[in-house]
C-alpha cells in the first residue's frame, strides 16, 4: 500500500541518496562524477527550495517528486519499485492543482521520455544542457480545458 505525504527534514538524506543512485542508473551517458559532485547542492539548495512530496511503500520512501512552481525539478522512483505505477501516482498528485507543468529530460533517457509522453507531456523544445553538453527535451503538460 502506497501513501503520498509532504517531505520533511528527516527525509533529506534518503532523498539525496535515492536521487544519486537513480541518476547514476538512468544516465549512464553522463559522467558519474557529475552526479556525485552535485549531491551536496541537491541536499543544501535544490531540495530545500522545492515543494517535495514522497511516496512510501510499507513505511519506506519509494520515490519523490519536487516541484518549483510549475517546473518539475525531479521525479525519482527507487528502482526496486519501478513498474508499480508510483511515478504516475506522484505526477497525478502534482497535476491536481496546476494547469501546466514543464520539465527537462535528457533525450538519451528514453525510458523517462516515453513515461512522460504516456502521462500527457509533449516535447516543446530540443536543447543542450550546458552543464553536461547533453541533448535534452523541454516537455510540457497542459490541463485540457473543456
Amino acid at each position: 500500500m502506497s501513501s503520498i505525504r509532504p517531505s520533511g527534514p528527516q527525509d533529506i538524506d534518503v532523498l539525496v541518496e535515492l536521487w544519486l543512485q537513480e541518476s547514476l542508473t538512468a544516465h549512464p551517458f553522463i559522467d558519474a562524477e557529475y552526479w556525485r559532485t552535485n549531491a551536496e547542492e541537491m541536499k543544501t539548495k535544490y531540495l530545500p527550495m522545492a515543494d517535495t512530496v514522497v511516496i512510501e511503500e510499507d513505511g519506506h520512501v519509494a520515490g519523490f517528486v519536487s516541484m518549483v512552481d510549475d517546473y518539475l525539478a525531479a521525479l525519482f522512483i527507487d528502482s526496486k519499485h519501478h513498474k508499480k505505477g508510483l511515478g504516475k501516482q506522484l505526477l497525478d498528485h502534482v497535476k491536481q492543482d496546476r494547469t501546466a507543468i514543464r520539465l527537462q529530460v535528457y533525450r538519451e533517457n528514453e525510458r523517462a521520455v516515453r513515461f512522460y509522453e504516456k502521462q500527457g507531456f509533449r516535447i516543446e523544445e530540443e536543447m543542450i544542457d550546458e552543464a553536461t553538453s547533453t541533448e535534452e527535451y523541454r516537455m510540457v503538460w497542459m490541463r485540457n480545458h473543456k
